[in-house]
């Protein structure tokens, strides 16, 4: 019978002893790799950095967002996936040079991965302009709730407009009668006219006129889109209020309708979307005015590319002593960072690791044709950053902390260098020192476009809903890009598993095969008596 108790002692043990795990070592099973190339320009990989392109990054699979301020503002929402190198391809001049039109104040070009703009599914069965409306309008869905909830109403091909919620409207004439109307828009599109006469203040009216190539691709207006409706070409009348009015009256079938406040509203963002693409131009409009605005999306297209290919990854072991001392492995474009103990996967190539700790550091350099072992011992050492920017006193943050000196020793590694000034985009970049290396870095800011609204961007979603609304494209805010627009952000899409739900899991799998072979065992013994 003591030798059944051992065997069933050494047999719990041996289950619930955990697997070896290194306490400091950093391994990154088969990662992905992310390259942006976009020559001339700074690319901030949305929760990861900002870098001079081009550059690439070694990666846990998953989603990420590339962000690029050029002529045209780039974002790029793509999957990485393991053992794979995706590759997105950017020239914010081209795209800039396809975007034509009246009154643009600015230009974002959006590649949504998960999005699909296609427009087989929205195509109608009939024609919505052969059905007008009377005196008014016929309303068709439409749900814009940014900067204020606006709807649609048509009276035919060439009379859509774009209403605005707790407005005075002229939308259209009947039978030689104004059409007046008190308009008030809910939330999902639905929305009440009332007719109404001695109006005191009536929204003027600017013109949209809305072309690309090809023909046929997807509108969206402040982020709504119709159905049955928004393809080019099309034009349509928008609201043009160009500055806030104070208690307009008109009177209605109740009596007098008073508004305490009509919002200044003079610019408004076309979208003209196809498959993974989106492009939005901000557009300033005035009362009375026409505007054009067309999109090549052809060019588009080949301006913004995203591609894939397999890698072949080794493993590389990296350990210092001290340990858990920073390390960047970099071949002057890929670029990997992690904490010694680590064993990373990497393409074959040449190789520079800088690892550091406080104010020690080392630096060495490796070929990577096969499976490799790499250790630094550490040693003090420094290095100096001069940093000259444009205009000379923006302001210049180190690691987010303002720096006064633009002439500085540092210790060797990795750095964020963020500069600002009133006035100007802000920009941020990554930037890596050696031991010992002095480098110059030249920040040169772009002025900030004039005019344009700070609350009006909303791109739409990237379902595939028969009345798309705004939503969610992008995994950050267009606002901190740029001090002026904001998209709402992609939902995270990344589902790799942390080590610590690694352990958990297999610790739970240990424990039922644990308990069903302690129940096997007591049964096989119990039969045995």
């Amino acid at each position: 019978m003591r030798w059944k108790l051992i065997f069933l002692t050494f047999l719990m043990a041996g289950l619930l002893v955990p697997p070896a795990y290194s306490a400091g070592e950093s391994t990154m099973e088969r990662p992905g790799y992310l390259f942006v190339e976009a020559p001339g320009n700074v690319a901030e990989i949305v929760g990861v950095g900002s870098y001079t392109t081009p550059v690439g990054l070694v990666l846990k699979p998953g989603n990420y967002t590339v962000k690029i301020i050029g002529n045209a503002t780039v974002i790029a929402g793509v999957s990485v996936k393991a053992e794979k190198a995706t590759i997105v391809r950017v020239n914010p001049e081209e795209i800039a040079k396809a975007v034509s039109g009246d009154g643009i104040v600015s230009i974002w070009a959006i590649f949504n991965e998960s999005a699909n703009y296609s427009r087989e599914k929205l195509n109608p069965p009939f024609n919505p302009f052969a059905f007008p409306g009377g005196c008014g309008s016929n309303s068709g869905y439409l749900n814009i709730s940014n900067p204020y909830p606006m709807g649609l109403a048509v009276r035919g091909r060439d009379e859509v407009y774009i209403t605005l919620n707790g407005t005075f409207m002229h939308i259209g004439d009947d039978d030689g009668k104004p059409c007046i109307f008190y308009v008030e828009v809910y939330p999902g599109g639905s929305e009440r006219q009332e007719s109404v006469k001695n109006a005191t203040y009536l929204v003027p009216w600017a013109r949209l006129e809305i072309t690309s190539v090809p023909e046929g691709l997807t509108i969206y207006l402040n982020g709504g889109h119709n159905r049955y409706i928004f393809y080019t070409p099309l034009s349509l009348y928008v609201p043009a209020i160009p500055q806030d009015v104070y208690n307009a009256t008109a009177v209605g079938y109740y009596g007098t309708i008073r508004i305490p406040v009509i919002h200044k509203l003079d610019t408004h963002v076309v979208g003209i979307a196809e498959n993974h693409y989106l492009v939005e131009s901000v557009v300033k409009v005035a009362p009375n005015e026409n505007r054009h605005i067309n999109v090549d999306m052809e060019k588009v297209k080949s301006s913004l590319t995203v591609e894939r290919e397999t890698v072949r990854a080794i493993p590389l072991k990296v350990d210092s002593e001290p340990d858990n001392a920073s390390i960047v492995v970099t071949d002057g474009v890929l670029r990997v960072f992690a904490v010694t103990p680590a064993t990373l996967f990497l393409p074959p190539g040449n190789y520079t690791v800088i690892a550091s700790k406080g104010n020690l550091s080392a630096g060495k350099s490796v070929t990577l044709m096969e499976g490799s072992n790499l250790f630094l011992k550490l040693s003090p050492a420094n290095a100096t950053l001069n940093v000259v920017t444009s205009p000379d006193n923006a302001t210049v943050l180190l690691n987010g902390e303002e720096v006064k000196a633009k002439n500085l020793t540092l210790s060797p590694g990795r750095y964020n260098i963020t500069v600002k000034a009133p006035g100007y985009l802000t920009k941020s970049l990554d930037i890596i020192l050696a031991p010992n290396e002095s480098k110059t870095v030249e920040v040169n800011l772009e002025k900030k476009p004039a005019g344009e609204n700070s609350e009006i961007v909303i791109s739409p979603s990237s379902g595939g809903s028969d009345d798309m609304k705004p939503g969610e494209v992008t995994e950050t805010d267009k606002n901190d890009a740029s001090g002026k627009t904001q998209t709402n952000p992609l939902p995270p899409m990344d589902n790799v598993q942390s080590p610590g739900g690694k352990k958990n899991g297999s610790l739970w799998a240990k424990l039922a095969i644990l308990a069903g072979v302690v129940v096997a065992v007591y049964l096989v013994l119990r039969v045995r008596r």
